[in-house]
């Protein structure tokens, strides 16, 4: 009776065996559970950080070769150097532009070879009309220089130019990398085109200069050899010509900031109005300044160096005017730690002159201020006047 009467207990104990077996089945899945979810949060965690860290060393590698790349792009300022001798070079030294296959023969030849027993590839003369300029000469007259090396001297300053205000464009405006203005107020505003334009038109500048090479050129003025089309550009010449215009143009110089009061106003201030010059005021002077800074050492260097031919003649001429140019520039260039190393002018050695008017008296070359004790180095007046690295 007791065993009957504990009968309908027993589902109940076993419902709790049940119960209890199920909530313990019930804990060990959920702890399962609850270790995968912990296992796959921290694999989620490990990816995103991997994937995070790949992200940054691809953002660093794109960081790296947009710099390399701004970095390349700011040296290709150097390709202005070479460019400045682009049309000798091409003329000289090239088979399908070879002066010689281009322009008649007599055009820079002799006309007749026996002619002062010169050589007949010694020079051209042009036979259209006769000079006053040496009365007693034997021959009738002084035959005049034919104009094909003259138009040639000019057209390799004229491109050399053209390159030159190509790549300072797109510097100036940092498309080939960030650019640093030499002094610290900033560089000045103006308008491209203006600014351009009295570049090109100043008649202190490039106007005078292509008077004064006309008539030497035509009249007969410079050594016989200047005339001669044989050879090549001489490189040695070229430099010579540059050191000796240099150290004329240095003296002269300081003549107009010495000599007297009216002198200097009436010559050189006008060009130191830029306290703060830019590229384009390179050439913003007076006629009197130009001729006794720039034709008369020009004049001078060519009966000094008396052996250049017509190509070294080009390449210096090239050479001068357009590094003249970059010198003025309100903005650094690559390569002028380099050339301050060297003594070779800088934009920022020029800008001395400019800003205190009493030292670096020198354009092309600081040689001529180290030994006159007239330099100073830019570097002196960072973080105040100048921009530091300038």
């Amino acid at each position: 009776m007791e065993t009957l009467r504990r009968r309908p207990n027993a589902p109940g104990v076993h419902e709790d065996v049940v119960k209890e077996e199920a909530a313990s089945l019930t804990d060990d899945e959920s702890s399962s559970s609850c270790s995968q979810s912990s296992h796959v949060s921290e694999s989620a965690v490990t990816s995103a950080t991997h994937q995070g860290t790949l992200q940054t060393k691809q953002q660093q590698t794109s960081i790296d070769d947009k710099g390399m790349q701004s970095t390349k792009l700011r040296w290709i300022g150097l390709l202005v150097w070479p460019l400045m001798l682009f049309l000798p070079l091409l003329l000289n030294h090239t088979t399908a532009y070879h002066y010689s296959t281009i322009f008649p023969r007599s055009w820079y030849t002799l006309h007749g070879e026996n002619w002062l027993n010169k050589s007949i590839e010694e020079g051209g003369i042009w036979e259209w009309g006769t000079s006053t300029l040496y009365p007693s000469s034997s021959i009738v007259g002084n035959p005049l220089r034919h104009p094909l090396g003259l138009s040639l001297g000019i057209s390799a300053v004229a491109i050399g130019q053209f390159f030159l205000l190509i790549y300072f464009r797109l510097h100036q405006q940092q498309y080939l990398g960030n650019t640093t203005s030499i002094q610290s107020r900033g560089a000045v505003k103006y308008n491209y085109l203006a600014a351009l334009q009295n570049h090109l038109s100043q008649p202190g500048g490039f106007v005078l200069l292509g008077l004064y090479l006309s008539i030497t050129w035509i009249f007969n003025m410079l050594p016989s050899s200047y005339y001669s089309f044989e050879g090549g550009i001489q490189y040695t010449r070229v430099a010579l010509c540059l050191v000796v215009q240099d150290f004329l143009q240095y003296v002269m110089h300081r003549v107009e900031h010495v000599a007297h009061p009216k002198m200097y106003k009436i010559s050189h201030k006008p060009h130191h109005k830029f306290t703060n010059p830019k590229l384009y005021d390179a050439f913003d002077g007076s006629v009197p300044d130009t001729a006794i800074m720039i034709l008369f050492p020009l004049f001078v260097t060519a009966h000094i160096v008396r052996d250049c031919n017509v190509w070294t003649y080009m390449a210096f001429g090239s050479s001068y005017a357009n590094w003249l140019t970059l010198i003025h520039s309100e903005v650094t260039f690559p390569w002028e730690p380099m050339f301050r190393r060297f003594g070779l002018g800088t934009a920022a050695d020029h800008h001395v002159h400019h800003k205190f008017f009493k030292y670096n008296f020198g354009h092309l070359f600081m040689w001529f201020d180290w030994i006159a004790g007239t330099y100073r180095n830019p570097k002196d007046v960072w973080g105040k006047e100048f921009n530091v690295g300038v």
